[in-house]
């Protein structure tokens, strides 16, 4: 699976396979000019939930892990950083609508959970209108402009396709 990951301003997207019970990590980033990919085999214990035992190529680690409200903050020696995680696909569905205007769609099959405007309800550029379940986990979908609720296609427990109409907002 793959994610984008923020580090001091840095983006990587970093690809996660399980290997049996360990995890490989994969990414390419530029140093010094030149393309390097990193490839990282990773053993993970949690003994509990802000904490990480962590065997990177025999290479011995222990980190704390705070969520955040921009991601997580991290302590490695000591050390703390802030760190971005973004799962692209669910990042697809959040702006879903953005690059059609007023009309939100989905940008992958799931199943609405929850419709949370009206027709005729005023709503804001980034306001929650839906909550649709794609991929085991629920994603609230914005409006992605200021406006009206014009039409709205689904109802609760529908099961939607890629590229499905789910609500057009007016301007």
């Amino acid at each position: 699976m793959k994610y984008e990951v923020t580090i001091r301003d840095t983006v990587r997207t970093v690809n996660i396979e399980r290997e049996g019970a360990r995890f490989r990590l994969s990414w390419t980033e530029v140093r010094d000019g030149a393309s390097v990919e990193e490839n990282h085999l990773v053993d993970v214990l949690r003994p509990s939930p802000e904490a990480f035992h962590m065997l990177i190529d025999d290479a011995s680690w222990e980190a704390g892990c705070v969520a955040s409200p921009a991601g997580y903050l991290v302590d490695v020696v000591g050390v703390t950083t802030a760190v971005g995680v973004v799962d692209p696909r669910r990042k697809a569905l959040q702006l879903g609508g953005a690059a059609a205007g007023g009309l939100l769609t989905s940008q992958m099959p799931g199943r609405v959970v929850r419709v949370m405007a009206a027709v005729g309800d005023t709503v804001r550029k980034g306001q929650p209108l839906l909550v649709v379940e794609a991929m085991k986990m629920e994603n609230e979908l914005k409006s992605p402009i200021d406006g009206k609720v014009g039409d709205i296609y689904v109802a609760e427990g529908a099961a939607i396709e890629s590229g499905a109409k789910l609500v057009r907002v007016d301007a």
